[in-house]
């Protein structure tokens, strides 16, 4: 069953913000960045289980390849649920 992929605004903002950076200096790899997310996301709407548990109880993180970038998620009821997007060499901090 594939599930449905649902942003949140944190997550979404991230992204956008993301791409619009490297679009500054290097449009055609900012679209091969979203390319990469959406393929992703694709693979994961089929395989939810696809990322690795986080630290924080009920998330997985995927690791988006070739991108430097991840993201945190939630399967909650027939969704997907990203919460945020982040470089990985700057992992966020743990929120309780």
């Amino acid at each position: 069953m594939t599930l449905k992929v649902v942003w949140s605004a944190q997550a979404r903002s991230q992204l956008i913000a993301t791409l619009t950076y490297i679009a500054k200096d290097d449009p055609p790899t900012a679209a091969l960045v979203l390319k990469r997310v959406e393929k992703s996301l694709r693979l994961l709407a089929d395989s939810p289980d696809m990322g690795v548990p986080a630290p924080v109880s009920g998330v997985r993180t995927y690791a988006v390849p070739k991108t430097g970038h991840s993201f945190d998620y939630r399967i909650i009821r027939q969704e997907i649920r990203i919460q945020r997007w982040y470089r990985q060499r700057h992992q966020p901090q743990i929120a309780n």
